[in-house]
């Protein structure tokens, strides 16, 4: 997929990151909002370059839904955040780490993680040493690179501490000193891979000879 398409795309699910992770009561509580299952299935790209962040089926939300973390993990094995496959309690940023997973799964065609065996993926999650992804790919520029290894650090601390903070830096990288993709941009390359006969809509996760993985 070309670099500044994938980028796109990440920075859209960053932005519907932002809106769920702000979200307020009718009280003006925080809610607290935790997706915790980011991953290309619960991503839709519309044809006219839409992107929406799907399927908030196990998130959780305070007052709203509750989830034993520390007995159970919720999200896909190579999908998670060290957080996730260490059984700790989760908050927003534990949805910033697989947002890193889904950008360079974009870029390389393929999941580092993922393994045969589920309980492989995530001992890969917790301990794989990192690669340089502009060794993997070598159009992969320095901003970029430093922009996926902030998004995978393993101790939140580091992390992007908001998927506002991951928005504005990926849209700085696409917008900064150049013109930048666009959701029409987006919509003429998914009907380029996809076909004009297809449905309207199509998962980042379909796989067709040329998909986009």
């Amino acid at each position: 997929m070309p670099i500044d398409i994938a980028a796109f795309i990440v920075s859209r699910i960053a932005r519907g990151l932002t809106y769920a992770h702000q979200k307020r009561d009718s009280e003006g509580r925080l809610l607290g909002i935790v997706h915790r299952d980011i991953g290309p299935k619960n991503v839709m790209i519309a044809y006219e370059g839409d992107v929406k962040l799907t399927d908030f089926g196990i998130a959780k939300a305070l007052d709203l839904m509750y989830n034993e973390e520390g007995k159970v993990i919720a999200g896909k094995d190579e999908y998670l955040s060290p957080e996730q496959a260490s059984y700790a309690v989760t908050d927003a940023r534990a949805d910033l780490f697989p947002l890193g997973i889904v950008l360079t799964e974009l870029l390389l065609g393929r999941n580092i993680f993922r393994a045969t065996d589920r309980a492989q993926s995530r001992r890969n999650i917790l301990s794989m040493p990192i690669p340089q992804f502009s060794k993997l790919r070598p159009d992969i520029d320095p901003k970029l690179e430093a922009i996926i290894q902030k998004a995978f650090q393993r101790d939140r601390e580091k992390r992007h501490q908001s998927a506002y903070e991951v928005l504005n830096e990926l849209e700085m990288y696409l917008y900064s000193d150049r013109y930048g993709p666009t959701n029409e941009k987006l919509g003429v390359y998914l009907k380029e891979i996809m076909g004009h006969d297809e449905p309207i809509a199509a998962s980042l996760s379909s796989r067709p000879p040329t998909a986009i993985s």
